[in-house]
């Protein structure tokens, strides 16, 4: 059975340099306009959501 260490616990803390990026300030030269507003109202999922979800599918068993 896999039992997550403490530098992979199940539900991470949010990391303190994590910033969603509707407040990243970003020039109008670096950015292209949306075809709608779904995508800029949706901010990122947190990295650790990812990470659960690949930890947490259990190898098969020969």
């Amino acid at each position: 059975d896999y039992m997550p260490g403490p530098e992979e616990p199940e539900q991470a803390p949010p990391s303190p340099d994590y910033v969603p990026a509707a407040n990243q300030p970003l020039s109008a030269e670096e950015t292209e306009p949306f075809e709608t507003d779904e995508s800029a109202a949706t901010p990122p999922p947190h990295p650790a959501y990812r990470m659960t979800a690949r930890i947490s599918i259990p190898a098969p068993v020969p």
